[in-house]
């Protein structure tokens, strides 16, 4: 019996050990999404007429994107934007109509 109990033990230990080693080996790796192409930018409610969410890359530079996730259309919302241009017709005309590629929050 005690044959028994110290094979259990040491298997106990042995998948414990795996277990703790497995969560330390696993590491945070943080993306530079400048170097991936992303721009910073943050959303913001536009309140005119036909406009809704844009995309402020600075106090002067907007975007007017073809979608947002349902978690971004809020206001104040700090992004990594990669997008391209798009030359759709514009309702708002209060920036420059882009496709989203990809969008984060930061």
């Amino acid at each position: 019996m005690t044959n028994k109990l110290k094979h259990i033990a040491v298997s106990g230990i042995f998948v414990l050990a795996v277990l703790v080693s497995c969560k330390t080996k696993s590491k945070t790796t943080s993306i530079d999404f400048e170097k991936e192409g992303y721009t910073r930018a943050i959303i913001r409610n536009y309140e005119l007429d036909g406009c809704r969410y844009m995309i402020f890359l600075d106090e002067t530079k907007k975007l007017e994107p073809d979608w947002l996730p349902m978690e971004m259309q809020k206001d104040s919302v700090p992004v990594w934007v990669k997008y391209e241009r798009d030359e759709r017709m514009s309702i708002c005309m209060a920036g420059e109509t882009v496709k989203v590629i990809d969008i984060k929050k930061r």
